[in-house]
């Protein structure tokens, strides 16, 4: 009897214990990942969703260990987040600033380039770029044609080294016969080949006389295309759009030059000796990251949440910008 006692303060002292040592190990992310779910915080926060936001931080802080690509494992701390949604308002925007920061301290990840290259290959897979690549009749009657000449040309006649000039004795009718079978082989070559070429352009020629637009060049024209998309239900090149329409404006006020082989980075990496335009900017940037190279599903309300950024970017940087939406 003098033993329960003693039993049931060891029960009470491994019932205290054993959540911490469950909550004490180590939760490992990949980077891909991490780099997703900070995004998506960074994104609500952008939003001022708090519910969404301490979802996401509830996850982010409880996370300890981040896998590299590498293999190696990098210690993460996240309590600040915690902390800073204490209070009953807590500010969305410094929150949101931190996370940016943190996105862009991150290491490369291989994640965006894959999903991209996955929807190229599948782009690739479809008419008119996967064109049957088996061998055709032609190939086939070419290399039957070609192993008939390889039978033939061991029993061909020696020839001189030097013709004599008006002696066609050396020119035997199997000669003949190699030559005109080699220009007939070489007329059809060059038909098949205008023929494929005439092919290969008569889906541009078409899409020319459709009148589609092309990649928009002014502010306005990526205005017009994205009110397109969005009418349309695709979402997706809206987002790419609207983004164009802001890189556009910011260029025809003379703000940031427009230049098409900049990488997003790189316009960023020019504002910085203008930071309430770089702070507007790089939440626009890391959604169309998300949205475009990401393959990542905007819902409506975040669509809104976006386009209102694009128009208070606009509205700040020039004249009064009435939105399309």
């Amino acid at each position: 009897m003098r033993l329960k006692p003693f039993c049931i303060a060891i029960w009470i002292i491994s019932w205290w214990l054993w959540p911490v040592h469950i909550f004490a190990q180590p939760m490992e992310l990949s980077l891909a990942d991490y780099d997703r779910l900070l995004r998506a915080t960074y994104a609500a926060a952008q939003r001022g969703d708090l519910l969404e936001l301490q979802t996401l931080a509830a996850e982010l802080t409880a996370i300890n260990q981040v896998r590299m690509p590498d293999g190696q494992t990098a210690h993460v701390d996240h309590r600040w987040l915690a902390e800073a949604l204490a209070p009953s308002a807590p500010d969305t925007s410094a929150i949101a600033a931190r996370l940016g920061a943190l996105i862009d301290a991150l290491p490369p990840s291989t994640a965006v380039v894959t999903d991209a290259l996955k929807h190229w290959e599948a782009v690739l897979n479809e008419p008119p770029f996967n064109r049957d690549q088996s061998e055709s009749w032609f190939t086939h009657f070419l290399d039957w044609l070609l192993d008939g000449l390889a039978d033939l040309l061991p029993d061909l006649p020696d020839m001189p080294v030097t013709p004599t000039p008006g002696d066609p004795s050396w020119i035997t009718p199997v000669a003949w016969g190699i030559l005109a079978i080699t220009a007939l082989l070489f007329g059809g070559l060059i038909f098949f080949w205008a023929r494929n070429m005439r092919r290969a352009l008569r889906p541009v020629v078409g899409i020319a006389e459709s009148g589609v637009e092309a990649e928009p060049v002014t502010f306005s024209q990526a205005q017009r295309m994205a009110e397109a998309a969005r009418r349309a239900g695709d979402r997706r090149n809206a987002v790419r759009y609207l983004y164009l329409a802001a890189l556009l404006w910011l260029d025809e006020q003379k703000l940031l030059s427009f230049q098409r082989e900049l990488t997003n980075r790189e316009y960023l990496s020019r504002l910085r000796d203008q930071p309430p335009l770089y702070t507007q900017l790089t939440p626009i940037i890391a959604t169309f990251e998300a949205v475009w190279y990401g393959l990542q599903t905007i819902e409506e309300q975040a669509f809104r949440a976006y386009e209102q950024q694009v128009t208070t970017l606009i509205g700040q940087t020039g004249t009064k910008y009435e939105a399309t939406a």
